[in-house]
Parts: C-alpha cells; sequence; structure tokens
C-alpha cells in the first residue's frame, strides 16, 4: 500500500513533463494552449478513475441547504458532480440519513399520507436536474445536509494546481503525451501499454485508503426510522 499524501503540481510543470515525455519540447505543431487542454482532459480522467470507487474517500465534499415552507425543490451547489448521500438535521447536532424516492414513487409520499415517529417525517430526496427535490413537501424550515462529490475545477493558468496524491500526474503526463502524439500520427503503443499500467497501480493502491480499518458491508435496509420505532417502550 503507497502513502497516499496529496502532492500538488502545477499545469506548467505538468505542460513541461508531457512535453518532455512526447519529446516536443522545442516542437510548435502542439500548442500550449492544445496541450493545456489535453491536461486537463487527462486530469478529468484520472479523476473520474478515482471516485468511480473511491470518490467519498479523496474528494468528498459538504454544503448545507435550508429548507422553506411549501417548497420542495432546491438549487445542487454550483460546483455539485456527484450525490454521496443527503441527511436532515432534527435538532442540535443530530442528522438522519435520507432515503431517495423513485420516480414512480413520487406520488406515494404526499403530506397527508407520510409517516412520522415522534414527530420526524419520512422525508425522501431525488435528484431533478440541476435541483434536489424533496417530498414530502416541507411544511417548515429546516436544514439539509449534502455529501457529494465536486467537479473537478479546470487548470486555466500556469500556476493552477492539481493533486497528484502520489505521484499519479504521471496517468495526466502519459494520457496527454497520447493525445499530442496522435494529432502527430506518430506510434503510441508504448505510452498505451504505460497507461495501462499506471490505471492498475492506481487502482491497487486507492482502494483502501483507511488501510487499518477496511470497509464493511453496511446495514441500507434499516433506516432512522426502524431503530426509532425500535426506541419505543
Amino acid at each position: 500500500m503507497e502513502d497516499l499524501v496529496a502532492r500538488t503540481v502545477t499545469l506548467a510543470n505538468l505542460r513541461l513533463q508531457v512535453r518532455q515525455r512526447a519529446d516536443m519540447v522545442n516542437s510548435t505543431f502542439v500548442t500550449d494552449a492544445e496541450f493545456n487542454q489535453y491536461i486537463n482532459n487527462s486530469a478529468t480522467a484520472l479523476y473520474d478513475l478515482l471516485i468511480q470507487k473511491f470518490g467519498n474517500e479523496y474528494y468528498l465534499s459538504t454544503a448545507s441547504i435550508s429548507t422553506t415552507s411549501s417548497v420542495d425543490s432546491y438549487n445542487l451547489p454550483t460546483d455539485f458532480y456527484k450525490l454521496i448521500g443527503v441527511d436532515m438535521l432534527i435538532s442540535g447536532l443530530d442528522y438522519v440519513s435520507l432515503r431517495p424516492f423513485m420516480f414512480s414513487e413520487r406520488n406515494m409520499n404526499n403530506a397527508n399520507v407520510s409517516r412520522t415517529i415522534y414527530g420526524i417525517p419520512d422525508v425522501r430526496y431525488r435528484l431533478v436536474g440541476s435541483q434536489i427535490r424533496l417530498s414530502p413537501v416541507p411544511n417548515a424550515a429546516n436544514t439539509l445536509r449534502l455529501w457529494y462529490i465536486p467537479n473537478l475545477p479546470e487548470m486555466s493558468s500556469d500556476s493552477s494546481t492539481t493533486d497528484g496524491v502520489n505521484g499519479w500526474e504521471e496517468f495526466i503526463v502519459v494520457d496527454a503525451a497520447i493525445k499530442a502524439l496522435q494529432k502527430e500520427e506518430s506510434d503510441v503503443s508504448v505510452l498505451i501499454a504505460q497507461k495501462q499500467g499506471l490505471i492498475k497501480r492506481i487502482e491497487e493502491a486507492a482502494e483502501n485508503r483507511d488501510a487499518g480499518s477496511g470497509d464493511r458491508v453496511s446495514d441500507v435496509r434499516r433506516s432512522y426510522y426502524d431503530y426509532a420505532a425500535m426506541w419505543v417502550t
């Protein structure tokens, strides 16, 4: 297991490494602007590689949404990419995890039929476009906490940085060099083989960030409301 320590690298440094890998240091066939685009595209490919299996460990972010009575839809954060979970504040610092409703269930949890335990409504959510929709419609102000994966910011200047984690920016370098050499119609077979080796290395090293306490099976069937019912004596 590799030591997963953040290791930032600048766009300027990445571009130099890509030029070196593609043997285009003094070439103008591919412009800096094109290299920058290749690098940003390759950075998002690395980002997606990580978040497909390990996003909640590497790039998790949170945001709060304040609900309003009689309003069921709320804008997602502007940098929103993928949702990990939604919580609702019930009192003090106590949150409950909300579950999504399926589209076919959109009218099954209206206010007149929704169940509550100790006055806590069985609120559910669904992502609709750039908004999160709640069911039933809130009848009071409350606070939601979103756990989500943000979009990867584009590196727009030479001083912009990306997180190579533990030398994994090598994937960006190799992948961007492949794109540059493909424009030149050069052989990229060696670099493709190197890219496959890097993917294997990253997947093996990234799988368990908490090496001392691995993941376990989660109890996804029992909700907060089930536990609350057990408290009744």
